[in-house]
């Protein structure tokens, strides 16, 4: 080799053991205030299995909003100094969209390693990415993955990474997870009564020393935000400096309307990666079955739909949408609201022009106006009143009067289409 190739190696050894010193000094910023994280990084610092050499990839994974970012934030500064190369990729399915992937390859190579380059395709990313990480041991974490392509170019395979090394992806689909053999997995789940008072003070006061006069306040706000953590800060800093009137006022507009719209945008990024059969689907459960046996709702949708729901209700688990609980289906308080929120966004001022309809009041105002949008769907808006009726049927004896009305109703109308058949197998459902 000439003596220019051995003092190219030795700047190139040079640049990366200062890029490491420097990265290694530079913790990120996790959160002003992060309750309950101590705990959760314990948790997922020992799945990681730090003392063996093997390459070990493991997934965070749960709905928007849950703090799956924060919680990879705070465990990359906790172990980063065990490693000789950096990578935190946040953002990864922003940034592959707005620059593509051989950009995510360009970051990753100049963290780990401080290798500035303009690559010409993916492929010899991959190369490059084998050659200089192989016999380095480097954490890397891929943040908020929605493609398997992602991880196909960035981490395709364990032996890319030197011994020790520990590859962390967070998403919101279990799925992507297991097609790219990641069998280590932490759900991430919502924070405890204790943990989201203690944020949702933190956020609204600045403190966890409260006024007692806003403890009813403070109750409708947790009900609200259901352990959510996104939900827990924009609200509390939407309450931030107002008085006990003005936060009452506030939070009755709030519970009027949707879900602020940061919290409504970072919920619905699950809901737009669905196809329509199972946005469908998905509206279908956030609008009627949220808490009904899954039994039921398979068979219900099943006979609307014309086919098993087994797949799409797993799509939906998957996408972290949905949970089975006790052979429950059940729906975060905030993924029911953003699912209706869909539906009223159709026609926010004429309900007639909705595809599912919930409310009894606005059920009601339908039928008795005859104005359903088109003679076409008519079936399918009697089908979802089926779907009222389950939800109806299903809750304690104060609306047992709504019930009744609307089942007559119903039953009048069916009668008048010739459904009264169908109608009547419906009745063995309930």
């Amino acid at each position: 080799m000439s003596r220019d190739g051995y003092e190219h190696e030795f700047i190139e050894t040079i640049v990366e053991d200062v890029y490491k010193q420097v990265t290694h000094v530079v913790p990120l910023h996790t959160a002003d205030h992060a309750v309950g994280i101590e705990s959760r990084v314990h948790e997922v610092n020992s799945l990681l299995d730090l003392g063996s050499d093997d390459v070990v990839q493991l997934g965070i994974c749960g709905m928007g909003g849950i703090g799956k970012t924060t919680i990879a934030r705070a465990v990359y500064d906790s172990i980063s100094d065990q490693f000789e190369g950096l990578c935190f990729l946040n953002n990864v399915r922003g940034a592959s969209h707005k620059s593509g992937p051989m950009h995510l390859q360009e970051t990753m190579l100049y963290e780990t390693c401080g290798l500035k380059i303009k690559l010409g395709c993916v492929s010899q990313g991959i190369g490059i990415i084998k050659q200089r990480l192989s016999k380095k041991k480097v954490l890397l974490v891929l943040d908020d993955v929605d493609k398997l392509m992602h991880l196909q170019v960035i981490a395709g395979a364990s032996d890319w990474f030197g011994p020790g090394s520990r590859i962390i992806i967070t998403t919101r689909d279990k799925h992507l997870l297991k097609a790219h053999a990641v069998n280590i997995i932490y759900e991430v789940h919502e924070l405890s009564e204790g943990e989201s008072l203690d944020l949702l003070c933190w956020s609204a006061f600045k403190t966890n020393k409260v006024d007692p006069r806003y403890a009813d306040i403070l109750k409708r706000e947790l009900a609200f935000s259901s352990g959510l953590p996104l939900a827990l800060k924009v609200l509390g800093c939407y309450l931030f400096g107002k008085s006990i009137n003005e936060s009452e006022s506030a939070l009755d507009w709030w519970y009027e309307r949707i879900p602020h719209n940061h919290i409504l945008t970072a919920l619905k990024i699950s809901f737009d990666s669905l196809d329509e059969e199972e946005k469908d689907i998905f509206l279908d459960i956030a609008c009627f079955f949220n808490g009904r046996k899954l039994e039921d709702v398979e068979d219900i949708l099943g006979a609307h739909y014309g086919g098993s729901m087994k797949d799409i209700i797993n799509t939906l688990i998957e996408k972290s949408l949905i949970k089975i609980d006790n052979g429950l289906v059940t729906l975060h308080y905030l993924i029911e609201d953003m699912g209706k929120e869909i539906v009223r966004q159709e026609s926010p001022h004429e309900p007639s022009e909705r595809s599912r309809l919930w409310r009894f009041d606005d059920v009601v105002h339908v039928l008795e106006e005859n104005s359903v949008r088109n003679q076409l769907i008519y079936a399918d808006f009697i089908f979802y009143l089926y779907y009222l009726l389950c939800f109806l049927s299903s809750v304690d004896s104060t609306n047992l009067q709504q019930f009744f009305s609307l089942f007559f109703l119903l039953y009048n109308i069916l009668i008048c289409l010739n459904m009264h058949v169908e109608f009547q197998a419906f009745i063995i459902v309930l």
